[in-house]
């Protein structure tokens, strides 16, 4: 098998592993329990890759398991929002998030803000939230500066921040403005899971590989911020329930799971496959190498300028062949080729499959 075919087949198998294509997950609880966590910087897009995960694609379910407490959003990896199940939230941050504020420290202290200032605050705001249960951003911020303790406008991202990776917040439900609210996570999270740091990174690496595999110890790294020994060793302790796939002198690991659906829904059923996916979604940020998905011809394109903002993709049989919009009309597309009409019959259809 050529590189490039190998290439493709490995791209094949991460839509079947995250359920873009053949059964998806019933729920949305159950999608993102399978998923560990799920890129969620632009919630609505978050949203939607939730839902395009499940039998039923609606949007209002994602929002109901926000809603009922399964899931939440907070900043457990790489310093991003993430959402994930609301019982695996502090272990998880535990293990992958605080280091990160430790690590920030001098940043904290040049910034100005001295230990007591993040005591005031939380004090403050553990003592709002026993009264309001759930509060916006916004409104959030005008109590601090109310009491005096947002003196500086640049100090609300870091301490809104530090407040939720310590475990004191999280964003939970959504307002009636489609945004989400904070809530304290002991009020909000009823029965979180504990495990040590061995039964972490046991129970990480399997979940990742049967949700994102085919995928390197080096994507598994760059995704957890794992040590790679700790992959390693994780890896080894599932070897069993693993298959290897070796790609220019690259191991990439896949479950034995997804393989086995893989096979039943047969290669070509895959390679037929015509998805429209929002710009976050994990199929392109789940990994530290993002060239099986996209061509290396289109990778600038894909985030214009370097600045952190990922277009909207659309994917055929796992390769990215262009990239997409909302228009008021229909969305605007932006493909590699010239479509043929057939072609352009099967993107409305992938167009209007999309969560509502």
């Amino acid at each position: 098998m050529s590189t490039v075919a190998q290439r493709r087949r490995i791209s094949q198998l991460r839509l079947v592993a995250q359920r873009l294509v053949g059964d998806p997950w019933s729920t949305p609880t159950q999608a993102v329990n399978a998923m560990m966590c799920m890129q969620g910087q632009d919630f609505p897009g978050a949203l939607t890759s939730i839902a395009l995960r499940t039998n039923s694609r609606s949007l209002s379910e994602v929002r109901d398991a926000f809603k009922c407490g399964a899931i939440v959003r907070s900043w457990p990896q790489r310093g991003t929002l993430h959402v994930l199940p609301a019982e695996d939230l502090l272990w998880y941050l535990k293990l992958t998030a605080h280091p990160r504020l430790l690590g920030q420290e001098k940043r904290r202290l040049d910034r100005g803000i001295e230990a007591h200032h993040i005591d005031f605050v939380r004090d403050a705001t553990v003592e709002l939230l026993h009264e309001a249960r759930a509060i916006s951003r916004d409104a959030l911020l005008d109590a601090w500066k109310e009491r005096h303790l947002l003196t500086d406008s640049t100090w609300a991202y870091y301490l809104l921040h530090h407040l939720c990776v310590e475990g004191t917040l999280v964003q939970g439900p959504i307002g009636e403005d489609g945004k989400q609210l904070f809530v304290l996570t002991d009020d909000w999270i009823a029965q979180p899971r504990q495990l040590d740091r061995a039964a972490a990174v046991a129970e990480i690496v399997p979940r990742y590989l049967s949700s994102h595999g085919p995928a390197s110890r080096k994507d598994l790294n760059w995704w957890s911020q794992l040590p790679l020994r700790e992959i390693d060793a994780g890896i080894e302790e599932c070897a069993g329930e693993l298959t290897a796939i070796i790609v220019d002198d690259e191991t990439y690991w896949v479950h034995n799971s997804v393989l086995e659906r893989y096979e039943g829904l047969g290669v070509g059923s895959v390679g037929r496959s015509l998805l429209a996916l929002p710009g976050f979604d994990e199929l392109i940020l789940g990994y530290a190498s993002r060239w099986m998905t996209i061509p290396q011809a289109y990778a600038d394109a894909l985030v214009p300028g370097n600045n952190g903002v990922f277009r909207k993709s659309i994917i055929s049989g796992g390769t990215a062949i262009g990239f997409w919009r909302p228009g008021r009309a229909k969305p605007t597309v932006e493909l590699f080729q010239e479509p043929t009409q057939a072609f352009q019959r099967r993107l409305d259809k992938a167009f209007a499959a999309l969560p509502k």
